[in-house]
């Protein structure tokens, strides 16, 4: 898995969580991300198999302090990388 930096960024901040996945279309907490960062990489971990499959095309940041997955990840975990520049 590699994670694509689309532009250069200046006085920029990298977030990171590992939180809960959830129902597609679900608001998923994420504490200090904004509607103005950039999603970097959301890869979601299986707990069965602990294999990581790449939801960063069907993820977006839609609201302050959320994201949401047009996949169903309720029973696994997602690991999120963003930069935020604000």
């Amino acid at each position: 898995m590699s994670v694509k930096i689309t532009k250069p960024y200046k006085n920029c901040r990298l977030g990171s969580a590992m939180v809960a996945g959830a129902a597609a279309n679900t608001d998923i907490a994420i504490a200090g991300i904004n509607v103005a960062d950039e999603l970097l990489a959301v890869w979601e971990l299986a707990t069965s198999t602990a294999l990581p499959t790449d939801r960063t095309a069907t993820s977006a940041i839609l609201t302050a302090g959320n994201i949401q997955c047009t996949d169903a990840t309720d029973s696994d975990v997602l690991l999120v990388l963003w930069v935020s520049t604000t």
